[in-house]
């Protein structure tokens, strides 16, 4: 019954009852530094329960693991930790807002799965969510779509996260995927006397950030506010699919590569980005940005690998999230009579068969919204592969026909608490 499975668990026969509403009824041992921070070992005898942790975090994940048991947990003992530090899920909240009860709702969820980092895509082409309070237009006009989160939002979230082991990593989109931040300022434009409407249409937008010096400030200005609301020690600016043309068509932009001593257009993007990495890391932050096959890393920086699983460097920490393995957002099977969903199929099984290289930070999902305007679409889409994926982040996946036997009763449980579970097909 339990997702994800842990990987030490040697069972006997027998079994105790559980009350998890009883303190009395699980023993804590004191802590074992050797297990690891999120790691744990249960011990169950005919005696009791016995918790022993490596920390807080392996407390937490030790009584997730007896909760699905449920009322009686079968003797034996369990030594369990995860694999990856960054078990993480993207939930994109720019295409389509999400409300602030749906975050608390799927960080419950993520937590119920020992995934520890929510992964939020807050600006794009089609809206900017996070209230910003040196630019306000920014979601007085980017937040028209749906709305966004104030402030106080934010810290309710990243709180009640926090309480759950699950770190918050805020996106913002740059040099690319800037729409809608044109559309509030347009100085910020290669064509400042545009006046553009934040995008309502799917795919990549051809307008992007220019390259001035007040535009770096101000895009460093939105970083400042977004490190004082997010403590997570990444920060991710997007940095993917960034259209070169607007640079390359404006003569402005073509006088600024020069005075820069950039080779071309091409090489723009990483230069942005650098500029974001210089300065998250005054602010003792690492940059975050997706993969991008025509730039090289950018020194101090963290990736996360979309592509292919395969694009591996040596000194770069990486997090895997191929899309034929990770995004979610594609048809879950080719049956006829399914919700629009993006182009291409990712089965559970697909799913559960990625096997991440060795050496990497982590792994995460991707919710990508264009096709899941509401929190039940979102949640029919995830699950059941959101089960799939935290038993790979976890470490222990491996037998898949093991894995179906445990997860109709998983989606049972998951069904009572009012989960919209997509079709189970294996």
């Amino acid at each position: 019954m339990i997702i994800p499975r842990p990987r030490q668990f040697d069972v006997s026969a027998g079994s105790i009852a559980y009350h998890p509403d009883r303190p009395d009824s699980v023993r804590l041992a004191p802590d074992d530094p050797a297990l690891g921070e999120e790691g744990y070992r249960l011990q169950v005898s005919p005696s009791g329960i016995e918790l022993t942790a490596g920390g807080p975090a392996g407390r937490f994940y030790g009584r997730q693991t007896l909760g699905q048991f449920g009322s009686a947990v079968p003797y034996g003992t369990i030594v369990d930790r995860p694999r990856h530090a960054w078990r993480g899920v993207l939930l994109d909240v720019a295409r389509h807002f999400m409300p602030k009860s749906f975050v608390l709702r799927l960080i419950d969820l993520l937590a119920a799965h020992k995934l520890n980092v929510l992964h939020l895509h807050l600006t794009d082409d089609q809206g900017w969510r996070l209230e910003i309070k040196r630019h306000p237009r920014l979601t007085e006009v980017g937040g028209r779509r749906g709305g966004y989160y104030t402030r106080q939002d934010i810290r309710d979230i990243v709180a009640y996260a926090a309480e759950r082991f699950v770190t918050v990593v805020p996106e913002i989109e740059m040099p690319g995927h800037a729409q809608a931040a044109i559309a509030a300022y347009p100085h910020l434009g290669n064509h400042p006397e545009r006046r553009l409407e934040v995008w309502t249409r799917w795919g990549i937008s051809e307008h992007v950030y220019n390259l001035e010096e007040s535009t770096i400030r101000f895009c460093q200005e939105v970083l400042d506010e977004v490190v004082e609301l997010f403590p997570s020690r990444y920060v991710h600016v997007g940095g993917d699919e960034c259209p070169p043309a607007e640079w390359a068509a404006s003569p402005r932009a073509r006088e600024r590569l020069r005075e820069l001593g950039l080779t071309g257009p091409e090489a723009a993007c990483g230069w942005f980005i650098g500029r974001m990495a210089e300065h998250l890391a005054a602010h003792g932050r690492k940059l975050i940005c997706w993969d991008e096959p025509d730039r090289d890393p950018i020194p101090g920086t963290a990736v996360m690998l979309w592509r292919e699983e395969s694009e591996i460097r040596d000194g770069v920490e990486v997090v895997l999230t191929p899309h034929t393995r990770t995004f979610f957002d594609y048809y879950p099977s080719d049956a006829p009579g399914q919700p629009p969903a993006q182009a291409g199929v990712l089965t559970l099984a697909d799913a559960y068969g990625f096997a991440p290289a060795p050496g990497v930070l982590g792994v995460q999902c991707q919710l990508w919204t264009e096709y899941m305007p509401t929190p039940e679409q979102v949640e029919y889409m995830a699950f059941p592969r959101l089960c799939a994926f935290a038993e790979v982040a976890w470490g222990s996946s491996g037998d898949y026909a093991d894995f179906l036997r445990r997860l109709d009763p998983h989606l049972a449980r998951l069904a009572a608490q009012g989960v919209r579970v997509g079709a189970l097909i294996p």
